[in-house]
């Protein structure tokens, strides 16, 4: 799970901390030492995933979780929705899917009806840069990239949409 960068608009605050402002642009970035990611790790290891991930929600002003529809993705969409409908008011924590478009179509439909269950998650669909289609992707990359160039393969469908849907969506 991601978050969002935020800006450094807090440096004219000697806490660097923002006060009197709703705005999650105006938060300081936040930096974890590997003593107080011990503590939370020991505390929320007592926590069921739902109430870590309402505890993310609180700690983390932006968060975003990558999914690629298996069980567990599907098992956290769900829990962000329940999440979300707690509190509607409050920041959604969105969802990124890598579309590499070689999913089996199960996999595709299965992300339509999970938009429809779900309406509440907001779903932000990357896919290989500048294609939306295997006959474009094997036009530009050639057929089976997957099979002769694994490493070019993996960068153009699955690297490089997810560093651009992190710069996009400001995910730290």
């Amino acid at each position: 799970m991601g978050h969002h960068r935020e800006s450094s608009a807090h440096s004219n605050n000697e806490s660097g901390y923002a006060s009197g402002s709703s705005s999650a642009d105006s938060l300081p970035p936040i930096i974890l030492t590997k003593q107080h990611l011990k503590f939370l790790n020991t505390t929320l290891n007592n926590l069921t995933p739902l109430e870590i991930l309402r505890w993310c929600k609180l700690t983390f002003p932006s968060l975003y979780q990558t999914t690629a529809f298996g069980i567990s993705g599907l098992v956290t969409l769900d829990m962000l929705s329940k999440l979300q409908t707690e509190t509607p008011s409050a920041p959604s924590i969105d969802a990124i899917f890598l579309d590499t478009l070689y999913h089996f179509q199960e996999t595709l439909e299965l992300v339509e009806k999970t938009k429809q269950r779900y309406p509440n998650v907001n779903l932000h669909v990357y896919k290989p840069e500048g294609v939306s289609t295997v006959s474009e992707f094997e036009a530009k990359h050639g057929a089976e990239l997957w099979k002769t160039d694994a490493d070019l393969y993996d960068w153009v469908a699955k690297v490089e949409p997810a560093q651009r849907a992190y710069s996009d969506l400001s995910v730290a």
